[in-house]
């Protein structure tokens, strides 16, 4: 009789233990979003300050007008996930 109540125990601790599995996966899959836009913004970034100090540092003004144009699109894309 008490490995009966030993086993039900058991079994609801198993049971316990996968849901709160399953509400830390819903909390864990919000703070992963919270981490790839984080990432996302900061190599934006990084782009960003590459793309300016090769506009800088460029003599040729065709790359110029690549560069520039890169700029823009990196600089539209730090508007949008903001």
């Amino acid at each position: 009789m008490a490995r009966g109540w030993e086993s039900k125990s058991v079994e609801a601790q198993m049971e316990d233990s996968r849901k709160e599995k399953q509400a830390g996966g819903a909390r864990a899959g919000h703070g992963a979003a919270k981490v790839r836009h984080s990432r996302e913004h900061e190599d934006l970034l990084l782009a960003k300050t590459r793309l300016m100090k090769d506009i800088q540092t460029t003599e040729n003004p065709r790359y110029r007008q690549f560069l520039e144009t890169s700029l823009a699109a990196v600089e539209k894309q730090l508007a949008e996930i903001d």
